[in-house]
């Protein structure tokens, strides 16, 4: 059975109360919240969302705490100590993270070490970033992601798999089939995308080109439940744009 998941950043203060009326009407079935570590945490806030199912964080801010870069310096551990103080908070049972531009096999597992948290989930990459990155040398390929699986479960993110399979020339749907084989997961991201450019896009799930009824059948054929978090654009004013995207993954 798929679960619908709402994303909200620590920060979207101003929808808590709409996230609230939505949750009691049975519009979504869980939240997701991304740590955005460059605002404190108003946990006056955050404790109107406080009774309902907060099951994930999300490791940030990515880009302005050097998460991208995810070498563990001072900086970056003031941004993971948000990350988990606001995931103590709600008690969430899982914490996502990436491995980074330039890591290695190797250069990635001895980073990860230093958060030592068994609530982290692995995320899978896409070689090329939006932000004019290098290359990502680890974290793309279905050799990796069973490297990562061993060791650590792993969140799925079905665009940025699409986006993996361009790079490395490989049809998306063998590549999201042998991804899925491999992880085994309950947690997934989505959003829209091309299928013709590699770079990371987050769109609505209308303008992507991939099959999206297709993913749909291949979570609703997985023997665990899964948690499906919908990373599409918000429209700057309310929630309802997330609400389309799940009404039209339900739907297509």
């Amino acid at each position: 059975m798929i679960k619908y998941g709402l994303k909200l950043w620590s920060n979207n203060t101003t929808w808590f109360e709409e996230a609230v009326s939505l949750y009691k009407k049975g519009a979504y079935d869980f939240i997701e919240i991304y740590s955005n570590s460059t605002i404190p945490h108003d946990y006056a806030a955050l404790e109107k969302i406080r009774h309902l199912p907060v099951f994930g964080t999300h490791i940030g801010h990515l880009d302005k705490a050097g998460f991208h870069k995810f070498f563990l310096t001072d900086d970056q551990f003031e941004a993971w100590k948000m990350t988990t103080d606001i995931a103590d908070f709600f008690d969430v049972k899982h914490i996502i993270v990436h491995p980074a531009i330039t890591h290695t096999a190797e250069t990635f597992w001895e980073n990860l070490a230093k958060l030592n948290d068994e609530r982290i989930l692995v995320e899978n990459m896409p070689v090329n970033s939006p932000f004019g990155d290098p290359d990502r040398e680890f974290g793309t390929k279905l050799e990796d992601i069973g490297h990562i699986r061993e060791k650590k479960e792993m969140c799925l993110d079905v665009e940025k798999a699409v986006k993996a399979s361009i790079y490395h020339k490989v049809p998306y749907k063998e590549f999201l089939k042998k991804a899925v084989e491999i992880m085994k997961p309950s947690y997934v991201h989505i959003s829209g995308g091309n299928i013709t450019d590699p770079i990371d896009q987050h769109t609505d799930l209308w303008e992507a080109e991939f099959d999206v009824a297709w993913v749909r059948d291949l979570l609703e054929n997985q023997e665990q439940d899964i948690y499906l978090v919908f990373e599409t654009p918000k429209n700057g004013q309310d929630l309802q744009n997330d609400l389309k995207n799940m009404e039209y993954f339900k739907t297509v």
